[in-house]
Parts: structure tokens; sequence; C-alpha cells
């Protein structure tokens, strides 16, 4: 398909929108890379790149541990031939049913190299590296498709890259969320099939690759994907010439086709899903998860440039709104939408953005209207909210998409000859340092050394004590800790209890029984006792500088301990072939 330049409504793109030979598009590609790379890590996760073997974000939450126990997982279940959708290797006795869960594959699959030769550890830790500047590199070559031009597209890139959605999920090192690279390429893809440059099928083999990889990545984002879809779709047909909608009601039907290749391809694994929903599982509330609006102005706490006023307030929306965090959007950049919209107005492709950013927001919102601390204001479509997918949807994890239509804004105003340029550059260069403002390092510099795994695991020693196979428990204040020591250990030991999803695990890592030590009496003794019998648990082994406070009830079930390179060994039934020979 050849379309004219008369055919591009508006969208910036100069009449030769190819590279010049001074400064060819790939290039600028690199060097922006380059840039964000250089931004991202300088800044925030310097300490990960100096030690990439040792466990940093986090460690008090199980988030962390939980992926990288993922990324071990996916290439040991594919080469021992086991099913990788479900293990009874945590757990114990159970198992755990992992269809439900954001087990990352493409990811996995993508590091296992890493992963073999140097561990999950190092490749959790170059996966948090590489995932925002690889999301704004994609955002970029989406902005610079549009504009024609490098530093507009650079600002728009960082816009997405460094978002606060981006950040706050780099944080506990939510992979399946922070690789957001596909959202901004499949804009890009549309758009070469707009100009002429890829034809029908190769625009519908794309994408579809681009869906199932987005399918397995995380099952989520897919489906907010494809309402977003679906909005832009109607919004781009409503707001464009009446001569361009034959064009757009093509680009539905090619879209219809790679979802309908994409769901077919992926029958077996939705039935799967369907079919195995786990026992107990607990739905989470729209409510608990939208888009409070007073943080889309208020940074988080650390970031408040010491205004104590701000400070206060913004402490009382976290102790109530810390999901809400990832939607900081900050004054600047929200007027110069305003700015944008008001002063380029007549572009249609203005017109497309303004409505998908309002139209994210408005889903981010969920059931609610929630500003501040004041009482909600149920929004008229509120009872959408309780339809079976959306019940168990986190709302303002569609705020990824208004990040995006704010990037691509940010690099047309910035790109228009709407308004004087200094101006323009003024508010723009203000509307990326709003954003920018609102992240800080997320991994010490120097980390301490307690960070770093025991010498029981990292030096081989539970080879002396443990036997394969056999079952333990892991207690310790860091997060999922049996779940990394399984992963480092490829699999040596099976672990009774580990934190898959606060929906099917609850709030511990720990199983039951054990858990309920922590506030003990002569009937919790007897069913601690009782679990570790049907568990056929062989050793609890807890981590010496991270035990919790509650250690001592294990005394009370009779059982002693022996510290070993950090770790203190509790066996419970007879001692391991190998401890004799020690």
């Amino acid at each position: 398909m050849q379309t004219t330049q008369a055919a591009v409504p508006q969208a910036g793109v100069r009449a030769d929108s190819r590279p010049s030979r001074t400064s060819p598009a790939r290039l600028q590609g690199l060097a922006a890379l380059g840039v964000y790379a250089a931004a991202w890590i300088g800044y925030c996760v310097r300490a990960l790149v100096l030690h990439p073997g040792m466990p940093q974000l986090d460690q008090s939450s199980m988030d962390p541990n939980l992926f990288t126990w993922m990324l071990r997982w996916w290439p040991y279940a594919i080469s021992h031939g086991l099913d990788p959708l479900r293990t009874s290797l945590i757990g114990v006795p159970a198992g755990f049913n992992l269809a439900w869960l954001t087990t990352v594959p493409p990811l996995a699959l993508i590091v296992s190299p890493v992963t073999v030769l140097f561990g999950p550890v190092v490749s959790f830790n170059l996966l948090v590296v590489i995932a925002p500047p690889l999301a704004g590199w994609a955002a970029f070559v989406l902005c610079r498709r549009l504009t024609g031009r490098f530093w507009p597209a650079l600002a728009g890139g960082a816009v997405y890259a460094f978002s606060a959605y981006e950040y706050n999920h780099s944080v506990p090192g939510h992979l399946d969320m922070t690789f957001s690279l596909l959202l901004p390429l499949m804009g890009y893809l549309t758009l070469l099939w707009h100009e002429g440059r890829i034809g029908r099928n190769a625009f519908i083999g794309l994408l579809t690759a681009g869906l199932l990889v987005q399918q397995f990545l995380f099952l989520e984002t897919f489906a907010d994907l494809t309402a977003m879809w679906a909005a832009g779709l109607v919004a781009g047909y409503l707001v464009a010439r009446r001569s361009w909608r034959p064009e757009i009601a093509r680009l539905s039907r090619y879209v219809g086709i790679a979802y309908l290749i994409t769901f077919a391809l992926s029958a077996p694994y939705l039935y799967y899903v369907v079919r195995n929903t786990p026992t107990g599982f607990v739905r989470t509330s729209p409510q608990n998860s939208a888009l409070n609006l007073a943080n889309m102005v208020v940074p988080r706490p650390s970031q408040t440039l010491g205004l104590s006023f701000l400070h206060q307030y913004s402490l009382s929306l976290a102790s109530h709104f810390t999901v809400s965090e990832s939607c900081y959007v900050g004054i600047p950049m929200l007027l110069l939408v305003v700015a944008a919209g008001v002063t380029t107005w007549s572009s249609r492709l203005t017109r497309f953005l303004v409505i998908m950013f309002v139209f994210a927001v408005l889903v981010s919102m969920g059931p609610d209207v929630q500003t501040g601390n004041l009482h909600e204001l149920p929004l008229p479509w509120a009872e959408l909210w309780k339809l079976p997918i959306a019940r168990s949807a986190f709302p303002n994890r569609v705020m990824v998409f208004g990040f995006l239509a704010l990037a691509v804004v940010l690099a047309r105003w910035l790109a228009s000859p709407a308004w004087q340029a200094t101006w323009r550059w003024l508010l723009g260069v203000l509307a990326v340092a709003g954003i920018l403002l609102d992240i800080a390092p997320i991994a010490t510099a120097t980390p301490t050394a307690s960070a770093a795994l025991p010498p029981f695991i990292s030096t081989g020693l539970f080879r002396h004590y443990l036997t394969s196979g056999e079952t333990v428990v892991v207690i310790s204040t860091r997060g999922n800790a049996g779940l990394l020591w399984q992963a480092e250990t490829d699999f040596y030991v099976r672990i009774a209890g580990g934190f898959v999803s606060q929906a099917i695990s609850r709030h511990s890592d720990l199983p039951g029984p054990i858990q309920r030590l922590s506030d003990p009496s002569p009937a919790i003794y007897r069913q601690a006792a009782a679990f570790l019998r049907q568990a056929h648990v062989g050793a609890i082994l807890v981590e010496g500088d991270k035990q919790v406070r509650w250690t001592g009830s294990l005394d009370h079930l009779g059982l002693r301990g022996q510290s070993v390179g950090g770790v203190i060994i509790f066996r419970v039934n007879r001692p391991a072939a190998a401890t004799a020979a020690t």
C-alpha cells in the first residue's frame, strides 16, 4: 500500500521522512538508547551493574526473588521435561499451579544463557537495568517517526522510560510490567503500514508476534492493550476525515485478524488458565488499585523538594494509595497537554492523543473518583468493574498507555511551530523535569554485605548438609528467601512454603503452621509438628543475620540449631547422609 503525504493527517512527518545521510534514524535510535541507559544506570541502578550477582532490590518484599525464581524455573522445567505451569518443588506438599502467575517465559527464555552461566540473580539484575532504557528507545522510535526530529523524540522517549509507572514497577523488579517496549513498537508498526513501508501480511504477522509475546509476558497488560486497541480504533475513526475512514476500517480488520490468529495459537494456554483457577483464589478489588487524582500531581514523599507541607500531604496519600504513585504525571506535563490541545487542536492527531490520554486516566480511576483523602464518588460505569475479568484487574496499570500518549504529545509539541520556540521548549523541559523529579536511586551504591547470599548457598556448603531432593523450610526476613536459594542452587531441594501471589499465598512465604509460630500456643506447636511430619520436612534453614524474632519457638519443637555458613540448620527428620560425612 502506498500513501501520499496528504494521507498522513498532520502527523508531523516531513515530506521525506527517511533519515538524512548526516543523521540516520538508526544511529539516532542507538544514541537515544545510550542516553536513557546512561541516565538510568548512573542515577538509579548503578549498584546493580557494580554488583550483578547480589540480590538487592527491595529484599523485604516477596516479588524480586519470585521473579528471580521464575527466570530459573522456565529453562529448568523445559530441560527436565516438567510442566512449566505447575510445580511440586515449592509449596510442598501440595505444590502450586502457576497458570495464573506472571511467570514471564519470554524473558526467562531470552536470558536463559545468562542464567545458566552466571545464575538467576545476574539475569534478574540485568533485566531490571535494561527494561526502562529499552522502553524509552521504543517510544523514541515512535516519536521520531511522527516528528522526524531527534530532540523532541528524545524528550518523548524520556517521559515514557522514566515515567512513574516504569519507575514504580522497577523498584520491586516487576519485570512483567517494566518491559513495556512492545506497546510503542505496535504504534510504530502501525505507522509503517500506514506509510506503505510494509504490506498487509507483514503487518498482521508482526502484530500477531507482538501480541503473542505480550500475552505470555503479562496477560493483564494484554487485556488492557486489547481494550486500548478497541478504543483507539473507534477514536481514530471518529476523529479522522471522511476520506481517511476506509483506511482505518482496513486497519481494524487487520488488527482483528491478528487477534484471531493470536487467540488460535494461544488457545491451549488460555484453556489451561481458565480450567485451572487455583483453589482459594482471592480476587482483588479494583478500588484498592485505582488512580487517586491527587497522585497525578503530588510526588512521592521522598521527592517533595524539602517542602514540609507537600511532604506531609504526600505521606498521607502514601499511607492509603501507594499503588497510585505509579500514576504521577506532574503539573508541568498536565499544563503542556492543555497547551498542546489549545494551540494544535486543529491537528487530528492531537485530538486523538488527548482523547486516548483522557480515556487512559478515566479507566485508571476504576469504579470511583478518588481525590486525595476525600470520599469516593462512584462513576457512571462503576458496574462494569464487576464483570469477571475487570473485577480482578488493577485499574492504575492502564496508565502505561497514558504515559505513551504523553510521550507523543510532548514530542509533537516540541516539534510543532504552534507556539514560540522558546516558550515551547521551556514548558517541555519543565514537563520532563517534573517526570524526573519523582524518581530516586532504587539500590544503594554500596550495598551492605548482608544483601549477599549466605556462604552456605553461594559456596556450595549446602551439598554437605542437605540431600538432593529433600524438603526444607527457609525462614528469613528476606522475602521469598526459599525461592531465591532454590533458584541459585538449581533446585537442589524442595521448599515447603514460598510466596507466589497474594491471591494464592496470602501474605507469607512460610507454610501457615510454621508462620503461626510467631504467636505460639500448645495447639499451634502441635499443628507445626504435624505439618513437618506430613510434608516430610528434613530441615528448617534460618538465615543467620535475617532470622525472625520467633525463631526461638523452634526449641519448643525439640529442634536444635547448627550454625553453618551464615545459616542455622535445624534438622527435623533423620540427619542427611551427607551430614555424617562432615
